[in-house]
Parts: structure tokens; sequence; C-alpha cells
């Protein structure tokens, strides 16, 4: 069969999410096809693809796949399965990948999706910012999550709440969902949702599905966090978005949610800093407050979010407010 090499790259990079850098699972690692689809599963995410007219069925390993056909220059590939290989020809070029025709991978364990509902337009930003406030510490999975809860989302590390309006609500039980899995779910951009036992998953229009493990245990309440209080005002600077590009260089992490800046209020200065292996960073700039001197940290990516709608908050005696009509963001001080 004769494949187009762009859109068969184009699968094989919607997948990759879902697969995994240790083979702790027989499979985990390689491409699944099954029922013209390319499936990934690594326990925690699941990913699939549709691939038109590709009705090759066994799993190939996804490194050498991956490059070989990064690297092929024609715009058409003939691709046959022959001998449990997967034979490749482009121009003058051959080659072939071993093909493992037994399927272990537990993908049926997701279970059978039924029944596909709409998500509410705003929810991949929702999520964007209220993952941003879930704890790193992964010995309390609870707070590791985003909480989806009919008509609102939030996240807590019991040190920040970030929760999120949505513009109706999701016909679907409320649930946990691990933060690490929301990263995942935003780049497929999803715009449909269905659960199944002990599974949540997405689908946006390409067909592409994005599966996650939830949890259904019971959310802390963070009503009294959110409570708004008496406070000052706070403006940031002008070129406070200006400092946090630069600040993002040495915060840099293995994923957007693990990276973080500190800001410091203190004297009429807005400083802000950020490290990581690489070296530091610090920039300050002047700032009209007059008030005690405090810190917090933030994910930059979420704070150039927020500075991006609002440029002021609310300091009051020991927390941080941001607040627009759809979202709230509290932290408290240090």
């Amino acid at each position: 069969m004769k494949i187009n090499k762009l859109k068969f790259l184009k699968a094989l990079d919607t997948v990759k999410p879902g697969l995994s850098n240790k083979e702790q699972i027989e499979q985990s690692s390689s491409y699944c096809f099954k029922g013209n689809r390319v499936i990934t599963y690594n326990d925690e995410v699941s990913v699939s693809c549709p691939i038109e007219d590709f009705d090759i069925e066994g799993v190939v390993n996804s490194e050498e796949l991956y490059s070989l056909v990064s690297k092929i220059k024609n715009e058409e590939i003939e691709i046959n399965l022959e001998d449990n290989q997967l034979l490749f020809k482009a121009g003058k070029m051959k080659a072939g990948l071993t093909v493992h025709s037994e399927i272990v991978l537990p993908i049926d364990e997701i279970g059978e999706i039924t029944k596909w509902k709409k998500l509410p337009e705003n929810f991949v930003v929702g999520l964007n910012f209220v993952m941003g406030s879930c704890s790193r510490n992964m010995s309390d999975p609870i707070l590791s999550c985003v909480h989806v809860n009919k008509g609102s989302l939030e996240g807590t590390d019991n040190y920040r709440v970030s929760h999120f309006k949505l513009a109706e609500e999701i016909k679907t039980k409320s649930f946990l969902i691990p933060a690490n899995s929301c990263v995942k779910i935003i780049r497929l951009f999803p715009q449909e949702i269905a659960q199944t036992s002990g599974w949540v998953h997405f689908k946006n229009d390409d067909g592409a599905v994005i599966s996650s493990r939830v949890f259904e245990e019971k959310f802390p309440d963070t009503t009294p966090i959110l409570e708004k209080e008496k406070g000052k005002k706070l403006t940031f600077p002008k070129d406070t978005l200006d400092i946090l590009t630069k600040a993002g260089i040495f915060s840099k992490r293995d994923t957007i949610l693990n990276e973080s800046v500190e800001v410091k209020i203190a004297k009429g200065r807005l400083s802000i800093r950020s490290e990581n292996e690489a070296g530091w960073f610090e920039e300050k700039s002047k700032v009209d407050y007059k008030g005690d001197e405090f810190s917090f940290s933030i994910p930059p990516y979420l704070l150039k979010d927020i500075l991006g709608e609002i440029n002021a908050c609310v300091i009051s005696e020991n927390k941080l407010l941001f607040e627009n009509d759809a979202w709230v963001y509290v932290s408290v001080l240090m």
C-alpha cells in the first residue's frame, strides 16, 4: 500500500505522549497498529490516531520507525507487511522493521467508548490554567490532580489554588485527572469527552483520542481560601512579561509543571528569579507598592497567561489574589 509520508508522520507524532521511556509494561515503548489506527499505551495514558487505508496489524519499535519515516524525503512511501516484517520502499530506499503480530498491551482495559459528549469551548484554556496549581508531590495523588466538577475546574497544592469557570457544564460525573496527563491532553486540543470505568477519554476533530486514568476520591474544599479579603492593589510593571520570558530560560525542566520562578516585592522593587542546573537569572523592576515585603512562587507560563489578561492583583495579610470573570488564582505569601 502507498501512504502519504507527512500524514503518517503526523499520526506517529500525535500518539507519542502515550509512549513510555522505560518499558515497564511490555510493548509500552512501541507503536501498536490495529483497526486502521496507531495506538500507544504507558499505563497512565493511551493515545490513538486514525491512519486512513492502513490495514496492518502488529507492534513495531517506536524509535526506529519514527526515525526512519522522518528521514524519508519522498512524499509517498510504499509499506507492506511480509513475513513479520514491515517493508518500506521510497525511491531507491528499502528498509524492513520487525513486526510483533501478538499485541500484549492491555488496551482493552480502557473500556469501550459508546457515546461522546461535547466539551465546553473554554475547557482546554481552563485545564491549562488550573493544572499549574497542582502539587508535584506524588505521595499525595489527590492534590496532584485537576478536579473536573461539572461547571468548573480547580487545582491546589495547599499553598496555591486555581479555580476556573467553564462556559457550560460538562455532562459527566466529577473526576480527578493527574496534572501530568493534562499537559498531554492540552496538546491534542480535544472537543469531545467520554468516560469508562477508571478512565476519561478526549477526542479532537481529527479523530485522535487520548485516554487518561482518573481518581474518584473526594477533592478538598477550596472555598475558604478563595474568599475575598480586603487588601492593597498591586499593579505589575509593564516589563514583567519581558522579564518572565528571560527568566524562563533558567526555569526549564522536563515539563512546564516543574518549572517555577520566585517573585519578590520589597522596597518598591519587583524581583523575578529563576535557576536550574545550567545557571540562574534575576532581574528587578520598579513597582508602586508600599506594603510589607513578600514573595511567592509560580510556574512562569501561568503568570504570563494571567498578566496577559489582567495586570493587577490584591495583596491581603497572607495571600495574593488575581481574579477576573472566568477564573481566580490565589497564592499563600511567604
